[in-house]
């Protein structure tokens, strides 16, 4: 892999961006072929059905946004984003509520709250600035260039939207797929004779809404953000409300399984906020606000994890990231986070190729990518896999589901009553920073902590962990901890590590 003249990036969405930002470095040329027409101002597109719907930028996504767009946050800022530092934070599930207890965590990474349609205006202003980045729009792929034995993609066949059917051929020595869940990669492969392993597939069935309102000038200082954790053992969905520019307020409402998605009826959806575990505090501010328009709807029947890794001859000059190579359940928030990582690993491989060339190096890429998003995808699947009707197919199968559930439900338990009790928020802020992508699964899942929360009474929560773990020796606790729970293959990270050492210490004071 020596010419690295020009790298095509199917798609102009969040992934797409960070993609082409990183490609940047590394190619003469990057060319974005995206299917919409791009708005001239931050707008929701049609191409993007859930950009209605609230997106976050988890703090391990925030850590690489601000490497390849230094700045971005404070430019969101002063373009109306909320910033996260010493904003109101409540949170309430079935151990209780809590204040501000938790705005420790959420503060250490200053994340401004924005809609997805400012953060994507914001990244591609930035992208279209570099001199060597194009953009071709209203334009659709509609195959892949091959080389004539096809051990390599050459480019790609598009076609105008709206226009005459014409096909045109851009070649390139690199094509990068990140259209998101609309990818016709498969179809792609499939059509010049390359099949593809099945897919790990989630079938959630998860649906929600989503309604947004005017916040009156006279109340401004007044909103923070809630959440209202999901108990699907209950069937009580989950809730949020927060803040985004413009002095716009939104709620959500979510649930999984395929029973009874949240209602887009305004009045039905005003009734199940008051089913939700903040449904006093939401409610209390919804009611002093002015819909902007009625509740909308968003449904998902299933989230895919592709193994491409696991193809003997994946062709050269072809990588996929984002939600074309793995899907997530949005209300984890994973999804932009995740093809931050995805792109930031890409770009490590072609740092060390560019010195180091090594055969199969997609192959390659592909099998890091895989190793980096474990834990987001394990982690979403354990929570989603609590709802009735969510199951898990495919090749293989999830190691550790009931006992991490088992776990996490008591972890939050001891978390929630030293927090309100100790004023002790060590373990609140350890569950915030794994599911923040910051704290891989191994620190959180350990003997030590196990031992730490096994400590309740007898509770229901601690009966039932203990009979998932079989054993009451806390000497083999982390052996049997190592038995259950999948061996996260992490590159050591040393900006995280970093990170959390100054974390640790600060809980520590």
């Amino acid at each position: 892999m020596t010419d690295m003249k020009k790298a095509i990036v199917i798609g102009a969405g969040i992934a797409g961006l960070i993609t082409a930002r990183m490609l940047s470095d590394y190619y003469e040329e990057v060319c974005i072929i995206e299917r919409d027409e791009l708005p001239a101002e931050p707008s929701n597109r049609q191409g993007v059905p859930q950009s209605f719907h609230p997106h976050r930028v988890l703090p391990r996504g925030g850590l690489i946004l601000e490497q390849y767009f230094p700045g971005y946050n404070d430019e969101l800022i002063a373009l109306g984003a909320i910033p996260s530092q010493n904003e109101k934070f409540v949170i309430a599930n079935r151990y209780g509520t809590l204040v501000n207890k938790a705005n420790a965590a959420a503060s250490s990474f200053n994340i401004a709250s924005c809609s997805r349609a400012l953060l994507e205006w914001v990244l591609r202003q930035r992208v279209q600035s570099i001199d060597h980045v194009s953009f071709l729009t209203s334009t659709e792929v509609t195959g892949l260039m091959v080389s004539e034995d096809r051990h390599s993609i050459t480019g790609v066949y598009t076609k105008k939207r709206g226009r005459d059917h014409r096909i045109e051929m851009l070649a390139a020595d690199m094509v990068i797929d990140a259209a998101g869940r609309s990818s016709k990669l498969i179809r792609w492969l499939d059509e010049i004779g390359i099949p593809v392993p099945e897919p790990e597939v989630l079938k959630v069935s998860l649906g929600y809404s989503t309604r947004y309102y005017n916040i009156p000038s006279s109340i401004q200082n007044e909103w923070g953000t809630v959440i209202a954790e999901s108990d699907p053992e209950q069937g009580i969905r989950a809730g949020m409300f927060w803040r985004i520019e413009n002095d716009i307020a939104g709620v959500l409402l979510f649930n999984a399984g395929g029973n009874e998605y949240p209602s887009t009826d305004p009045d039905e959806f005003q009734k199940q906020i008051k089913q939700l575990f903040a449904s006093h505090e939401i409610a209390a501010l919804v009611d002093q606000l002015e819909p902007l328009q009625g509740p909308r709807g968003y449904r998902i029947s299933e989230s895919v994890r592709q193994h491409f890794e696991l193809m003997e001859h994946w062709p050269s000059g072809l990588l996929v990231l984002g939600d074309a190579f793995c899907s997530f359940d949005p209300i984890h928030g994973q999804g932009m986070t995740v093809a931050a990582i995805e792109a930031e690993t890409i770009g490590k491989c072609l740092e060390a190729q560019r010195v180091h060339p090594e055969p199969q190096f997609e192959r390659q890429v592909l099998l890091r990518m895989q190793q980096e998003i474990e834990p987001a995808w394990w982690l979403s699947s354990v929570a989603d896999l609590r709802w009735q009707g969510v199951e898990h197919v495919g090749p293989s199968r999830l190691k550790g589901v009931t006992f991490a559930q088992k776990y996490i439900n008591l972890f939050v338990k001891q978390a929630m009553k030293k927090s309100s009790q100790e004023n002790n928020n060590r373990l609140f802020f350890m569950n915030f920073l794994m599911n923040a992508l910051i704290l891989p699964p191994s620190e959180f899942f350990k003997g030590d902590i196990l031992n730490l929360i096994l400590n309740d009474n007898g509770s229901k929560e601690e009966l039932e962990l203990r009979a998932e773990l079989g054993i009451e020796d806390p000497e083999l606790f982390q052996q049997r901890i190592d038995e259950i729970i999948p061996s996260f293959q992490l590159e050591p990270d040393g900006r995280i590590q970093k990170m959390l050492d100054s974390l640790r210490l600060a809980m520590s004071k």
